[in-house]
C-alpha cells in the first residue's frame, strides 16, 4: 500500500493543468518519452519504408497528410488510455468529486494536446507553405487542434474501466505471478491504445470522408477541393466537441460507479 499524504487537489482547470504539467515532466518522464518515440517511429517509416509497403501502412497519402498521421501515431500509446494509474495518489483522493475526477482527466487531455499538436501544427504549415496549400493548411491545423479531444476522451475510459500501476519490466517478469494479471493484462493494455485511438480518429472521420466520397468532383482519389475539405473538417470538429464533453462526463460517471473498486486497486501499487 501506499503510505497516505497529503494531496492538493487543484481549485480550477488551469491549476490541473499547472499541476499536471509539472508531473509530466519530472523522471521518469514517461508521456514525453513515449510521445517522442511514436513520432520518430512514424517519421522513418514515412520516409523509409519502400513505397509499396509505406501504401500499405499509411492509408491516407499527401503532404498534409503526413501532419495528420503523426498526430494520430502520437496520441497512440498508454498516456492517452492509462490515465489513473500514474497518479494514484490525487485520483484516489478525487473519486468522491465527479467534477474533480473530470477536472484532472481534462487537465491531463489538455497536457498531452500540449505535446503533441503544435508540432504537428508546424509540420502542417511547413509543409503547406512549400507546397502553396495555405487554406487547406489552415483547415488541416483545425483538424489538428480540436478531433484529438474527441478521441482523447473516450480512450480515458480504459484506464477508467481497466487500471494498472506504472511498473518497471524488470519488476513485472520478477513478480510474473499470477502471471494473468501481471503480465497478460498488462501487455493487453499496453497495446490496447495502438488500436482503439486510430480506430476512434477514424470513425470521428467517417462521416466526413462519406462526405467527400460522395460530393466532390473525384471523390477521394485525388487532392478535395479546399472548400469540401473545409467542410469535412468542420463536420468531424463537432464530432469531437460532442464526444469530448459527452466522453467526459461518462468517464466521470464511470470513475463514480467504480469507485470502490478503484480505490482498492489504485491504492495498492503492488497490484500491477
Amino acid at each position: 500500500m501506499f503510505e497516505a499524504v497529503e494531496v492538493r487537489l487543484p481549485g480550477t482547470l488551469r491549476e490541473a493543468v499547472r499541476r499536471q504539467i509539472a508531473l509530466t515532466f519530472q523522471s521518469p518522464y514517461e508521456a514525453p518519452i513515449t510521445i517522442a518515440v511514436n513520432g520518430a517511429l512514424m517519421s522513418s517509416a514515412w520516409f523509409f519504408l519502400p513505397a509499396g509497403l509505406r501504401d500499405k501502412v499509411f492509408t491516407l497519402h499527401g503532404t498534409l497528410a503526413f501532419a495528420l498521421i503523426l498526430a494520430a501515431w502520437m496520441y497512440s500509446d498508454v498516456p492517452s488510455t492509462n490515465v489513473l494509474g500514474p497518479d494514484a495518489g490525487r485520483v484516489v483522493a478525487a473519486l468522491d468529486d465527479p467534477v474533480m475526477v473530470r477536472r484532472l482527466l481534462c487537465g491531463k487531455n489538455i497536457v498531452l494536446w500540449l505535446m503533441v499538436t503544435p508540432l504537428c501544427a508546424l509540420v502542417a504549415v511547413i509543409n503547406g507553405l512549400i507546397n502553396h496549400s495555405l487554406l487547406s493548411t489552415f483547415y488541416t491545423v483545425v483538424a489538428i487542434g480540436v478531433i484529438p479531444f474527441g478521441f482523447l476522451a473516450i480512450s480515458a475510459w480504459v484506464g477508467i474501466l481497466f487500471p494498472y500501476h506504472p511498473m518497471p519490466i524488470r519488476y513485472r517478469w520478477e513478480h510474473r505471478q499470477p502471471r494473468k494479471r501481471m503480465l497478460v493484462r498488462w501487455l493487453t493494455l499496453a497495446v490496447t491504445p495502438y488500436l482503439l485511438v486510430p480506430t476512434l480518429a477514424a470513425l470521428m472521420l467517417m462521416p466526413s470522408l462519406l462526405l467527400w466520397g460522395f460530393t466532390s468532383p473525384h471523390g477521394l482519389s485525388e487532392k478535395l477541393p479546399d472548400h469540401d475539405l473545409g467542410l469535412g473538417v468542420a463536420v468531424a470538429c463537432v464530432i469531437a466537441i460532442v464526444c469530448s464533453v459527452g466522453g467526459q462526463r461518462l468517464g466521470g460517471w464511470i470513475a463514480e460507479r467504480r469507485r470502490t473498486k478503484l480505490v482498492e486497486f489504485l491504492s495498492d501499487p503492488l497490484r500491477g
